[in-house]
């Protein structure tokens, strides 16, 4: 950190102070400016209270009734001592909270600044710094809410800055085994940020253990392939509502026996040695038994395993569909391999000769990244197992547990193929901001496409071309590409975030939210930044033209910094609000019609449960509650459960509590006596009504 410290450059330090400052000024606004305008997302207070109780020696748990593993373990830690702050104030650590969140997105810019002008040019390091750090979208969705998406940013690109240093050194020099046990601890790092994050931890392995074969490159990119060609088999064969319904898990088991098989054929076939060593018709023919025998043996395991009870029913012609899209797919990767990879042919090595020469290498290797990583990872759920009596987040298994209904008064799981690639205009348009701009090029296409009802059609055009056109630019400057790519450690991170889209859409998961997709905004924040880099390269040639290219950059740093702090002096006004004005309308609401004691259920809570006074809200739709609950609520006892452990109100819109995942569990045990908000002040009885 002291080297990181030495080496500030005037233009970071001035990225510092403004980030710094900007949110400095932030930070001493109106008490009522914070719940309001900054740290608006109740998921966010989920964190604050736990650790509020955590540090006042409650434990983990939300409601000081139920324990409650539903975060993400990095920035809970993070928010502890800042939390024990709320004792004295309620506000004072949100105070706090949104400094050191400044402070994590200064450095986490400082980074990327650093990265793409050792790898880029010096000109494009200040845009991409300059969009990292005052981009509208991204400040709202990674830095403003109050979640882990600021240290999961962090993380990432701590990560990637970490393998570029490393990329360097092992080419030059022998590879410690405490530079891989780094790397092990860094991946480690960034699966704790957000616990999504473990296939890229996973991946970043594949990179570091083979580095120097042409398994580093093809590996972490067919793991993705045999991903989407399984599950869009599956899809292929179903549809969506039927998938999310009753295959979905079916179609995951099946893709995890496709991984082993696959990998292991297409490796004993030859298929992870240089591109070049092999003719593309020799490929293919070693291909296409390869997937062929791997596409049987899947079939024969998984239909077995039926048969045995172990599995589910499975369209049985998906593994010939399976077979087809693989082949198309990997036969596409290798030539791309082909195209990228150094003229000059490798000499031919049989896989058993090249296993038999590295086996220990990389043995010795795994055992180091994937001992520090594993041992982590089963660390932390054999705690949660004994702790909270399920060894992973209680929010992820609800959030999917809704994704497996045909209707919830939740968000609902993929539903049409942009979703499932992650180029949907929902939840999950997983590449926001850089969408923008191909919306607003959409509407001139008006003339070409016309159409009030063609809005989607147009701008899926614009991004099709502009995507083509950014691929034929990269691969026509295939040398730098791959320099650049190798670098900046872009064959894990696409492939990890790819595979991180489909855990979501491919598993049935309901209620998915915006600010999942970090991993790729720092993805497409790089590749961006090498489009741009590519685009500007002639001009980069010439000095005057360099000194140019800049001063338009800071010309653009200055314009967007003016823009967030425009955002920031009104969102968060001085001497606007009253100082004894209430945070929170509902509170004084729920305060007046209630009284001290009471134990209220709500649906969501998390800002309510922070802020309101001598009583107690309990989280009714699980995300933040107990692992018994969550199996009460399928079982329906849901009431039961809450009413055992002192709940005697709740506070929510029954039209929500009738349908699903609530099933209209809580009817028989409720008394309405007000409303407010569109939502109902209820009794909930000790015993049903009918």
């Amino acid at each position: 950190m002291m080297n990181f410290i030495k080496k500030i450059a005037p233009f970071e330090a001035t990225l510092i102070l403004v980030v710094l400052g900007f949110h400095l000024y932030a930070a001493l606004a109106d008490p009522y400016a914070f719940p309001n305008n900054w740290f608006k997302r109740d998921d966010a207070y989920y964190y604050f209270k736990v650790a509020q109780n955590i540090s006042e020696g409650y434990g983990s748990t939300f409601d000081g009734i139920n324990p409650t593993n539903g975060y993400h373990p990095l920035w809970m830690l993070i928010c502890i001592p800042i939390f024990a702050l709320a004792r004295f104030d309620l506000i004072l650590p949100l105070r706090v909270l949104l400094v050191v969140i400044a402070g994590i997105q200064a450095v986490t810019a400082v980074m990327i600044y650093r990265l793409v002008k050792k790898y880029l040019s010096h000109a494009v390091a200040i845009l991409a710094a300059s969009f990292w750090s005052f981009n509208l979208y991204i400040h709202s969705t990674v830095y403003e809410m109050g979640l882990e998406t600021p240290i999961a940013a962090f993380s990432v690109v701590y990560l990637i800055y970490a393998l570029a240093q490393f990329e360097s050194k092992w080419r030059t020099g022998e590879t410690s085994t405490k530079q891989i046990m780094g790397l092990a601890l860094a991946a480690s790092l960034a699966m704790f940020s957000r616990l999504d994050l473990v296939f890229l931890a996973v991946i970043v392995g594949i990179w570091i253990v083979f580095r120097g074969t042409a398994i580093r490159y093809l590996l972490p990119l067919d793991i993705l392939i045999i991903f989407v060609s399984m599950t869009s088999s599956v899809l292929l064969r179903t549809d969506f509502d039927a998938y999310n319904i009753d295959y979905a898990s079916s179609a995951i088991e099946a893709t995890l026996i496709a991984l082993i098989a696959k990998i292991i054929l297409l490796y004993l076939f030859g298929l992870y040695q240089h591109p070049r060593t092999r003719s593309i018709w020799n490929t293919l023919l070693r291909l296409i038994p390869a997937l062929g025998v791997s596409a049987v043996v899947v079939a024969g395991v998984y239909l077995l395993s039926v048969q045995l009870g172990l599995g589910r029913n499975f369209p049985r012609s998906a593994f010939i569909l399976d077979f087809g899209i693989s082949l198309a797919l990997i036969f596409a990767s290798r030539l791309a391999a082909a195209w990228f990879a150094d003229p000059n042919r490798a000499a031919p090595e049989s896989p058993l000769a090249q296993f038999k020469s590295n086996w220990k290498k990389w043995f010795l290797e795994g055992v180091y990244f994937y001992g520090i990583l594993g041992g982590l990872l089963v660390a932390y759920m054999v705690f949660n197992h004994v702790t909270f009596g399920t060894s992973s987040p209680v929010s992820g298994q609800i959030k999917r547990w809704w994704g497996s209904m045909a209707n919830t008064a939740y968000e609902r799981p993929a539903s049409d193929w942009f979703s499932y690639f992650g180029i949907g205009i929902d939840v999950f348009e997983t590449w926001q901001p850089f969408s923008e701009p191909f919306w607003v090029a959409s509407n001139y296409l008006r003339p070409i496409i016309p159409g009030a009802d063609m809005i989607d059609e147009r701008y899926y055009a614009v991004t099709l071309t502009v995507s083509l056109a950014a691929l034929i630019l990269f691969f026509f400057n295939k040398r730098r590409s791959l320099r650049v790519i190798t670098l900046l450690g872009g064959i894990p991170l696409l492939a990890a975030s790819g595979i991180h889209i489909l855990s979501y859409t491919a598993t049935s998961y309901g209620g998915a939210k915006e600010w999942y997709w970090v991993s790729e905004m720092i993805l497409l924040t790089l590749a961006t930044s090498y489009l741009f880099d590519l685009l500007l390269r002639p001009l980069q040639r010439m000095k005057v033209a360099q000194v140019v290219l800049i001063v338009l950059a800071l010309w653009y740093s200055g314009y967007s910094a003016n823009r967030l702090w425009k955002f920031i002096d009104y969102a968060m006004p001085h001497g606007y609000f009253p100082p004894d004005r209430a945070y929170m309308d509902v509170i004084d609401y729920l305060e007046e019609n209630t009284t001290p004691g009471d134990v209220i259920g709500m649906t969501g809570g998390g800002n309510v449960g922070y802020f309101i006074k001598d009583r107690t809200i309990v989280n009714m739709d699980g995300l933040i509650n107990s692992y018994e609950y969550f199996q009460d609520l399928k079982e329906g006892n849901a009431p039961t459960y809450l009413r055992e452990h002192g709940m005697n109100i709740v506070f929510a819109s029954q039209y929500l509590l009738s349908i699903p995942p609530y099933f209209g569990q809580f009817a028989p045990y409720l008394e309405p006596y007000s409303s407010y908000g569109g939502k109902d002040l209820l009794y909930l009885l000790e015993e049903p009504k009918y």
